[in-house]
């Protein structure tokens, strides 16, 4: 059954307006190939309903500020319950929330659910357009559709008649070399066939802004890269795009008019080389022919074309992985002179309508795909279901671990403590040892330990401390101490030459009584007087 059109309306202004599909609307891809009741049982699951769409937006955006770090199971799930937003403020969100996760180690683990989850989201709410420039810019969102997906946003586009925007997501499938499915290329034959019949040249534009010299700022760099042009990611010509995504969507031609628009594709695409190919194709194949009507837009661009050495430069293969193609000047005269009098005398030049075949074409295939593709469409989301619960159940297995880890080491910590306490008296003179170890330093200059150098600072401050008459150790440990200097004897009477002492070797040691005796004459440590009295008194 089809949906019936709904209306949800809110007070707010920024309130999501949730349209559906008309009933007396021609759809291509029937209800059962869309597989609506299966995607509705996917959204019912338990992880899902649990799930509340504010709170989920506010925790994964907080986790990205604080640990820039988020799962991809809360990604996708964030995608999958995005039909539940009701402002368009909720959605900017969500765009700013996948493009942060993008830039986080987890989008390794992009899975393709996240990006059919966002389409079938943004069709449901009506805001297909704003997917557009997500497709777009893979760098800074990274969605690549698969074909389902495609196939679905291509469909909402044709129906509403929309062909710009679906020869936009034909050209992004074509960048991206998605377009194997047979239901793809018809649609996206359909979107691009009848967008060029109605685009103007204004639609062809560049919409590069040439900066002005007052805007230009040069900066100094160590090289300049060459210039390359891979002809494909770098071609910015909406023509030579759309005739590129033509040629593409109809490549393996096998009849008359999907190699017709096979060759306005390579027309577009300036390719004037593969347009002989064809023709060669054609001449050699008795079943094949050719629309009148490319004939003539062939005939025009070759009339209006002009040759620029710049542009061919750049068009020249640049890679050993191109293909040599011929010269634009030497393809129109080949073409001109050759091969349309050949395919004149052949009667290879019929009229057909293109626009008719499009659309007969597309719904054939499209027939062909419900009888085929509903049930492998249904089968890819009930595996992309089981996966999202899978991924659940692994990641609360993995904290269910992680969190046993955490109360074992408690737990020991605890038992620990508690051996301590029983053992106390057993363990005494370890228990000290290890607490004296963890002591904090004395905040006095003087007491500061440093590890390796204290007992040699500890001695040396003893030593420089005379007034005190500590006993004196001597600062080489490595030396035996002498009765002196671990003489127990206090208050002696002040002596001017006692700092002196631990300035001689051992070789001038001097007896006790020797020394006593000295320091009652008031003499130097060596015997002698002073020089001064030696020799002037």
């Amino acid at each position: 059954m089809f949906r019936l059109a709904q209306y949800v309306l809110r007070g707010s202004h920024h309130a999501i307006k949730k349209s559906f599909l008309y009933s007396n609307v021609r759809m291509y891809l029937s209800d059962a190939y869309q597989a609506f009741d299966k995607w509705d049982e996917s959204l019912s699951s338990e992880i899902l309903q649990k799930t509340n769409i504010s709170e989920l937006l506010i925790d994964v955006e907080d986790k990205l500020i604080r640990k820039k770090y988020v799962s991809s199971l809360d990604t996708e799930i964030l995608a999958a319950k995005l039909t539940h937003v009701e402002t368009t403020e909720d959605l900017k969100l969500a765009e700013t929330i996948l493009e942060k996760f993008r830039r986080t180690p987890e989008a390794l683990k992009f899975q393709p659910s996240l990006a059919y989850s966002l389409v079938r989201n943004y069709l449901d709410l009506g805001q297909k357009e704003r997917l557009l420039p997500i497709l777009h810019d893979k760098v800074k969102y990274g969605i690549f559709l698969d074909r389902f997906s495609a196939n679905l946003l291509l469909n909402a586009f044709l129906l509403e008649k929309k062909y710009k925007e679906a020869a936009q997501v034909c050209t992004d499938l074509m960048l991206q070399d998605e377009g194997d499915d047979q239901l793809t290329r018809a649609l996206g034959l359909n979107a691009c066939y009848n967008y060029y019949l109605i685009a103007t040249d204004d639609d062809f534009k560049s919409t590069q802004i040439e900066e002005e010299d007052e805007d230009i700022v040069k900066v100094k760099v160590n090289f300049v890269r060459n210039h390359t042009n891979d002809d494909h990611f770098d071609l910015t010509d909406k023509r030579k795009l759309l005739g590129k995504t033509i040629a593409y969507l109809s490549r393996d031609a096998n009849n008359t008019s999907i190699i017709s628009l096979q060759i306005l594709g390579n027309i577009l695409y300036k390719k004037f080389g593969r347009v002989c190919d064809l023709f060669q194709i054609i001449l050699n194949n008795d079943q094949l022919q050719v629309d009148e009507t490319i004939i003539k837009i062939l005939e025009k661009e070759l009339d209006e074309y002009v040759y620029n050495p710049i542009e061919a430069k750049e068009l020249l293969p640049q890679s050993p992985y191109r293909c040599l193609e011929l010269i634009p000047e030497a393809a129109r005269d080949i073409i001109k002179e050759k091969l349309l009098p050949q395919l004149r005398q052949k009667n290879k030049i019929i009229s057909l309508n293109l626009k008719e075949f499009v659309e007969k074409n597309l719904i054939e295939i499209a027939t062909l795909a419900d009888k085929y593709d509903t049930k492998k469409h249904e089968q890819q989301i009930s595996i992309w279901t089981r996966e999202r619960q899978e991924q659940l159940d692994d990641q609360i297995r993995r904290f269910i671990i992680e969190q046993k880890k955490l109360n074992l080491i408690e737990r020991l910590r605890l038992l620990e403590e508690r051996d301590e306490l029983l053992n106390f008296f057993e363990n005494e003179s370890k228990i000290i040892m290890h607490s004296q170890d963890k002591a904090f330093a004395d905040e006095s200059f003087e007491n500061i330990r440093t590890q390796g150098e204290h007992e040699y600072f500890e001695l040396a401050r003893q030593h420089y401390h005379w007034d005190r008459m500590e006993p004196r150790r001597s600062l080489h440990l490595d030396k035996k101490l002498r009765d002196e200097e671990m003489s127990d004897v206090r208050n002696w009477s002040p002596y001017k030459y006692l700092a002196e002492n631990w300035k001689y070797d051992l070789a001038d040691y001097v007896p006790l009584n020797e020394k006593m005796k000295r320091r009652k004459e008031d003499l130097p440590p060596s015997g002698k007087p002073p020089y001064y009295k030696q020799h002037f008194f």
